[in-house]
């Protein structure tokens, strides 16, 4: 007991709360350090989004680079505790409450115990959040910092500066990511925005864009029904995404093509004005709404339809479109955010985000589908595998997780200063005064529950790991005893 209090006292005075030793593998060669990443948010599987896939996808790329990857998120409903996916990617589901659209609530303190014990057990070097709406992100962020480790946080969405919800939100992001080593956001006009909400160096923000699996979407003509034109929507029901735009497009063009109809995929609070559409027009035949899909169906319902369509009023990069056009689908979308940055101009239709100048976009690609003059399904599919690729995102990451572990750690009296001198006095002394509270009660755990006392998780993940060698070991223990009980029973 005498020692532990004596080393509490030395972390006091040092103000270096938590130190670990990087994740290293030795390679033939040469050494590379190999990073020990916990990727948090608040949104990820079951619940299903661009934000999701992301996760998933990059956690999955940087495994087979073998890198140690583990992701941290709620409890959705009876999936809690650990969890493990494709190639071992573990997944702690932490019994935290959820207070609006997936995200949890916030007191900043009241996760440190539990992001405190994913960290030290899995022995992570990098913390990775994501998204601006996730208050879990910035918890694991704040809390990071204290323990000493490099955080990286990704921004997936635009916001204002002029409603009340914006102002807010940029204030959290201003104190969040001053202290962050580095920032990256999936495009210029992302960049941009977030520089300016935040008030951030540019050099410490990256641009590296979304990506998809093309072998998970490729074109198939058959699935089509060439006597009509099917305009295909999937996107989340909700007012951001433009589907008041959607239901003026609907009665509008759907009285100049009787031969038109629309494919509609997704869930959430706008369907009802959907519903109303198609009630007060009689157009249950033409409009088709499928509620909510699973990842692994949307290229199911895409391939059916001839034309994708976007009406999202702010997007910073939007991997929907992406996925339409590599099923083979000509797009349609709005001219906003980062949209006009992801393809190039003869593979998508931009308007403006109104009802008339979508109109006119769909009824210039209806035009040209009718006669002929677009490319085929398998040639834009050629066009677009080429251009976003998880494996060119990962190497991109791994720069930023590279030059990021080459830059020390902020102390805590350096954190402190940096709060004053950029959130102003007023919001610098409320965070300091919260960072110095978190680190308080960090060394409260430590007293409680050291470190040392933790039980170190066996590596799940990577070429490397432990549970790989254990189940190769298990594995040729099995065949063995396979063998010999066959020779046992020979007569």
């Amino acid at each position: 007991m005498g020692q532990r209090r004596r080393d509490v006292k030395a972390q006091i005075h040092t103000h270096q709360p938590c130190t670990y030793i990087p994740h290293t593998v030795n390679t033939p060669g040469e050494e590379s350090v190999k990073h020990c990443i916990c990727m948090v948010s608040d949104f990820f599987y079951p619940n299903m989004g661009g934000v999701e896939s992301h996760i998933y996808q990059l956690s999955q790329c940087l495994i087979e680079k073998g890198h140690k990857v583990v992701i941290a998120t709620h409890a959705y409903g009876r999936r809690k505790g650990v969890r493990y996916l494709t190639n071992g990617l573990k997944v702690y589901y932490l019994p935290l409450q959820v207070m609006y659209n997936q995200s949890t609530a916030t007191t900043c303190f009241h996760s440190l115990p539990l992001l405190r014990c994913v960290f030290v057990r899995e022995r992570v070097t990098i913390v990775h959040a994501h998204s601006s709406f996730s208050a879990m992100a910035h918890d694991a962020l704040f809390h990071a910092k204290t323990m000493g480790l490099n955080t990286v946080f990704t921004d997936h969405s635009l916001f204002g500066f002029a409603d009340v919800s914006s102002v807010l939100t940029n204030k959290l992001l201003t104190v969040s990511l001053c202290d962050t080593n580095h920032i990256i956001c999936v495009s210029y006009t992302s960049k941009e925005n977030t520089v300016l909400r935040a008030a951030l160096d540019p050099e410490i923000v990256s641009v590296i864009p979304n990506a998809v699996d093309p072998t998970d979407f490729t074109p198939d003509p058959s699935r089509r029904d060439d006597s009509k034109i099917t305009v295909v929507v999937v996107s989340r029901l909700v007012y951001r995404k433009g589907i008041d735009l959607l239901s003026g497009i609907i009665p509008e063009l759907c009285t100049k093509h009787p031969d038109l109809c629309f494919l509609i995929g997704g869930e959430g609070p706008k369907r009802i004005v959907l519903e109303e559409v198609r009630e007060k027009y009689q157009l249950h035949d033409r409009v088709r709404l499928l509620g909510a899909l699973d990842h692994k169906d949307v290229r199911d319902v895409l391939v059916q339809g001839h034309i994708f369509l976007n009406t999202s009023l702010t997007e910073a990069f939007c991997m929907a479109i992406v996925e339409g056009a590599s099923c083979g689908l000509q797009v349609v979308s709005t001219r906003v955010g980062g949209i006009p940055e992801v393809l190039p101009d003869e593979l998508v239709t931009l308007c403006e985000p109104t009802v008339r100048s979508l109109c006119e976009g769909l009824e210039t690609v209806i035009a040209r589908q009718r006669a002929g003059q677009v490319p085929s399904p398998a040639t834009i599919h050629q066009q677009v595998r080429t251009l976003y690729t998880w494996r060119n995102v990962a190497e991109r990451t791994e720069k930023v997780y590279n030059r990021v572990c080459r830059r020390p750690t902020l102390s805590l009296s350096a954190r402190l200063q940096r709060l004053q001198s950029h959130c102003g006095p007023v919001a610098g002394s409320l965070f300091s005064f919260f960072a110095v509270i978190d680190f308080l009660i960090l060394l409260l755990l430590q007293w409680l529950w050291p470190s040392d006392l933790i039980d170190i998780a066996m590596d799940a993940t990577g070429p490397h790991s432990t549970w790989k060698r254990h189940c190769d070991v298990k594995k040729k223990e099995t065949q063995t005893h396979f063998q010999r009980s066959k020779h046992a029973f020979k007569p």
